[in-house]
């Protein structure tokens, strides 16, 4: 029987109130019959929330981030473009060493470009940027390592759902875009399988493709298997085990350090 945690913690906004992942997994939990706590980011970083390796953490980024590091681990590097899947990109994608560049070039030649943040996770959500005075960027450091992309459109989005390296479930992400524009299996198969037999492949993990304009299926990005949204339908039990297979895979890679 596969092994299952002995307690579920989720983030609450507030107490009492979760977010539509944090519920389905809460739900999922009781299901099976393992107790569930709820806790702010606030009490999981000044320790107050008891945890333990046999336990699943989950909820938002720096939620998970200060369990991990109670239980002395660590977040991994966020790599959203990882090198080996190059073939997938269809655009240009660099990492700049300080957003001040991009803000400087894109001032002077006033080409549109994509970023989003290449140091940490997730400190402000990934857009085109089309001069440097743009208010979402008011309150960043320009000293941030920065990913850079030529802007590109996708007709459609989705999300492929993966665990252990065997694809899961692929869903489309409603983002205005036309669910009859699928991508190609065959492509996102192979990624997956260059991922896993580069060893870049963590237990769990979801990566996003589009469909271009010139129908290509293009890589959007990799996200890691903590923290990731959970679109359009897809059922409890696979959004579970993801989760639950990178938790553990995360703290019991602390135990061989």
């Amino acid at each position: 029987m596969e092994k299952l945690p002995t307690k579920l913690i989720v983030s609450a906004v507030m107490p009492g109130k979760l977010d539509l992942e944090q519920r389905m997994m809460a739900d999922h939990a009781l299901s099976m019959g393992i107790p569930v706590e709820t806790a702010s980011e606030k009490m999981m970083e000044r320790g107050k929330v008891q945890v333990s390796r046999d336990f699943l953490v989950m909820g938002t980024v720096p939620f998970v981030q200060h369990a991990l590091r109670l239980l002395g681990a660590a977040l991994p590097e966020h790599t959203p473009y990882p090198e080996v899947l190059a073939p997938w990109l269809y655009r240009k994608v660099w990492k700049e060493k300080s957003l001040r560049r991009v803000l400087d070039r894109l001032g002077a030649d006033g080409a549109p470009v994509f970023i989003k943040p290449a140091s940490g996770w997730k400190r402000f959500t990934g857009f085109i940027a089309k001069n440097p005075e743009d208010y979402r960027l008011s309150a960043v450091s320009k000293n941030m390592q920065v990913w850079v992309s030529e802007p590109i459109q996708f007709l459609s989005e989705w999300r492929v759902y993966v665990l252990r390296g065997e694809i899961q479930d692929i869903k489309f992400c409603d983002h205005g875009g036309d669910p009859a524009l699928r991508p190609g299996l065959h492509e996102i198969e192979s990624a997956v399988n260059t991922l896993r037999d580069h060893r870049l492949a963590p237990a769990g993990f979801v990566i996003d493709f589009g469909i271009t304009s010139k129908g290509q299926t293009a890589l959007i990005e990799m996200n890691d298997g903590f923290s990731f949204g959970a679109y359009d339908g897809v059922s409890a039990q696979i959004y579970w085990d993801i989760n639950w297979a990178r938790w553990d895979e995360l703290v019991s890679a602390q135990l061989t350090v």
